[in-house]
């Protein structure tokens, strides 16, 4: 008798699944959680997305259509989003300079506002985040920057941000001279632990964004977080951001095996449209990223944003309001792929062969062969070897290529099953590691972590 499948299971249990108005917890156990997860994620609005229309507002910057940070939230919550990440940009006083140029209170009062309407408007607040540089030269610039972010995780606390954002920092004038990782260990590492120490006395975790600067990679980010060396602080994953490191975008890098591989230490997951950076022109495979996602252990918020490049369609300053479309669209494909995504594979591929063999594309022997393929498959992914449930995944796409006596796939047969057992499979061995192509059996995760 066949296991009962995830599907079936999570259904069983409603605390597996998210609520829409309550901050999810974010799974950040070392080892690959071997359950594929049907449940609910919590998109959120990153308001960087009205970065232009804010800074209208706030700044009286001229020819652009201005939003507060208020009305974008109140349309956050029209448009169907159940959270909003509140960058410290669009507070009053933030400078990315100075400490604020405006009094405390008035900053205090105002982060009581906003957390008063989203409550008011049943809205999580997923986040918010700053500016800084942590590899500066300038030992006054890293000391200021350790003052601004303290001061903004107050307010983070103040409003109920459960995190708040930080960067490692620009690549240096004198990375040719040290080096990354000295640079890192001198600069980067020690700020980061000042600021990770003072937000665990509030309340407030730190999440550190790889943005192709001295976190470029997952291997630089996940070194950073080893070298803190504290457990209040993880990463905000940017789906965007993965590149070589120094390189100015991240057209021809595998970027969503870094995407998994920082996913089980993460507390955010900030998705893009635009995997190889703005202006680029690849998509992000949305399918693909929540496939990853809901095979790994995250079960965080997903906050959306949108970036502009001048002269491309949708740029705000060529529309007469702000970009309200545009989000709305991206959160409709967003929406759909998360709704796609929640049946679990190994069903979809069973229900698959199923429809096939009802046509006549799929009979004899090889019908049950592929079924028994599937279920060890599914079996080793249950029972964490992951490795070996690789190993089946491969032997199910040489089945499908070579049926055998007696045994009939016709082509859409084996055009359905190949394109969708090798979307799992790239699925797994982006988050559990190996190569698609490679005919021996990953054996450790990409951690190291035994698969088997």
């Amino acid at each position: 008798m066949r296991k009962p499948s995830i599907r079936r299971v999570l259904a069983m249990v409603p605390a597996l699944v998210v609520p829409l108005a309550a901050a999810p917890v974010a799974a950040a156990s070392p080892a690959h959680h071997l359950e594929y997860f049907g449940g609910d994620y919590v998109p959120s609005l990153e308001m960087y997305s009205f970065n232009l229309n804010l800074n209208a507002a706030i700044k009286g910057r001229k020819g652009v259509p201005p939003i507060t940070t208020v009305d974008a939230i109140r349309w956050a919550a029209s448009a169907g989003f159940p959270a909003v990440d509140i960058t410290a940009y669009y507070l009053p006083g933030y400078d990315t300079h100075t400490m604020p140029t405006v009094p405390t209170a008035d900053i205090m009062a105002y982060a009581d506002q906003v957390k008063a309407l989203t409550q008011q408007l049943g809205l999580a607040i997923s986040g918010t985040g700053v500016f800084n540089d942590f590899a500066d030269l300038d030992t006054a610039r890293r000391a200021l920057d350790i003052r601004r972010v303290e001061f903004w995780t107050d307010v983070a606390a103040r409003m109920g941000a459960p995190v708040m954002r930080v960067f490692s920092g620009k690549v240096p004038a004198d990375i040719g001279q040290y080096g990354w990782a000295d640079i890192t260990r001198t600069r980067i590492v020690p700020a980061l632990q000042e600021v990770t120490a003072y937000a665990a006395t509030k309340g407030v975790k730190i999440v550190l964004q790889n943005h192709g600067d001295m976190a470029a990679t997952a291997d630089q980010t996940l070194r950073m977080l080893d070298w803190v060396g504290s457990s209040n602080i993880s990463v905000i994953d940017d789906t965007g951001y993965f590149r070589p490191f120094q390189a100015t975008t991240g057209l021809g890098y595998d970027w969503y095996p870094d995407i998994a591989r920082t996913l089980a230490r993460s507390d955010s997951i900030q998705v893009k449209q635009l995997p190889a950076g703005e202006g680029t022109d690849v998509p992000m495979d949305l399918d693909r990223l929540f496939t990853d996602m809901r095979l790994s252990s995250y079960r965080g918020f997903v906050p959306l944003e949108l970036l502009w490049v001048a002269g491309q369609p949708g740029y705000p300053r060529d529309l007469p309001t702000p970009p309200f479309d545009q989000i709305t669209a991206f959160k409709t494909k967003v929406d759909a792929a998360l709704a796609e995504t929640k049946t679990e594979p190994f069903d979809v591929l069973r229900n698959g062969i199923r429809t096939l063999a009802r046509s006549g594309d799929v009979a004899g022997p090889v019908r049950g062969q592929l079924y028994d393929i599937l279920g060890q498959a599914d079996g080793h992914y249950r029972e964490a070897r992951p490795g070996q449930a690789i190993a089946r995944m491969r032997d199910f796409l040489n089945r499908v290529a070579n049926p055998g006596p007696q045994s009939h796939l016709s082509d859409i047969a084996k055009q359905q099953l190949t394109r969708r057992m090798s979307a799992l499979l790239t699925s797994f061995t982006d988050v559990f590691g190996g190569s698609p192509a490679d005919p021996t059996p990953a054996s450790t995760d990409h951690r190291g972590a035994p698969l088997s």
